[in-house]
């Protein structure tokens, strides 16, 4: 209406200063130039809408030229690992922790479209990771019953109850706060994939299949180290999937990851650790006197500590205590570059501040 009234006045306007065929054509073309605007305006109901439409118009085209479906040899744990550190830093934003749960003993060089899977993977634990706070975020990789199948989910300790992720997921949802769900979609769909969710009262579940053909076997690991670790972590879902790690390399473990419970073994004569492991969340709530203690009996039974940062927020705080330091999300090879030397090899020189006797 606003430019029909502005059309209508140009013509009274132009009447009187111009001849009559100079204002006929002038008025033709000021009409053709409203109606190409009008024919070309598409409505959007919000912002939010209209950053998903710009954003999915351009990652379409992103699919078409740059990320077909396209092939290539790797190795899963290293292209998955890419972004780890960005993750870690993400993770930081709600307080969350990342964990990637991948056995040394499944096979991890494959035939896929790598691209495609980093790409779903990563824009999901994004979403998840914005979605939730204080929470663990679970990436496990897993064989199907199908052959070269596999299953790739992102699980969460806290419930994501909402009615529009499945309808962002179709490409049916233009808000902007799901966006990470419509670009994995995408993604999804280009490898022909579907991306499932599924929600409980103390879990929510993200999950797709993919096609890997294996170039390799497993590898044959051995358990010969025969060693013992202590594990002191606030997170079950962190704890367990230690446990299982460890296990592999025939490191034995204590079941309670409490401190306490740790903290007893640390001082009993007749239990010799080589590992102890423990989550920089912790430290962090240690009293100076029993981060002493840990130094002080580090030195009696030569053990090694290792720290786990949960994210950047953690990361000063880990780099004080212990000889090494783990990032979650963090990969097999890293947690084997640390176990697989004799824990007093990269031992590093503390000042060792010795408490009375009456208080160990």
């Amino acid at each position: 209406m606003r430019l029909f009234i502005l059309f209508i006045a140009d013509i009274l306007m132009a009447s009187q200063t111009i001849g009559t065929n100079e204002h006929i054509a002038f008025s033709i073309l000021l009409l053709l130039i409203i109606i190409l605007i009008v024919i070309n305006r598409r409505p959007v109901k919000n912002r939010n809408q209209k950053l998903i439409y710009t954003q999915n118009k351009n990652l379409a085209k992103l699919n078409l030229v740059f990320f077909q479906n396209k092939v290539e040899n790797g190795d899963i744990i290293k292209r998955l690992g890419l972004f780890f550190k960005v993750l870690h830093t993400k993770a930081a934003q709600n307080n969350n922790s990342i964990i990637f749960n991948y056995s040394p003993r499944q096979a991890r060089y494959f035939s896929a479209n790598f691209k495609a899977i980093t790409n779903i993977t990563h824009n999901l634990i994004c979403f998840v990771n914005k979605s939730v706070s204080n929470s663990s975020i679970l990436l496990s990789i897993k064989p199907t019953k199908t052959k070269d199948e596999y299953q790739i989910s992102i699980k969460t300790s806290a419930n994501i109850n909402s009615n529009e992720i499945q309808t962002a997921l179709d490409d049916n949802n233009k808000n902007i706060n799901y966006k990470y769900l419509h670009i994995a979609s995408n993604y999804a769909n280009l490898i022909g994939s579907k991306i499932e969710f599924s929600s409980k009262p103390n879990s929510s579940i993200f999950s797709f299949n993919i096609t890997m053909h294996k170039l390799n076997n497993p590898l044959n690991i051995k358990s010969v180290m025969q060693k013992n670790a202590l594990i002191a972590y606030e997170s079950q879902t962190e704890f367990f999937t230690l446990v299982a790690e460890l296990s592999v390399y025939g490191i034995s473990t204590q079941p309670n990851p409490s401190w306490e419970s740790v903290k007893n073994h640390i001082m009993d004569m007749l239990y010799k650790p080589d590992f102890l492991f423990i989550q920089a969340k912790i430290v962090k709530n240690l009293p100076y006197s029993e981060i002493n203690l840990i130094k002080e009996w580090q030195k009696i039974k030569k053990f090694k500590i290792i720290t786990i940062s949960d994210n950047s927020n953690y990361d000063k705080i880990a780099s004080s205590l212990g000889d090494a330091t783990l990032h979650q999300p963090y990969t097999a090879d890293e947690l084997f570059e640390i176990i697989k030397y004799p824990p007093l090899l990269h031992l590093q020189t503390h000042k060792i501040h010795i408490l009375p006797t009456n208080d160990l």
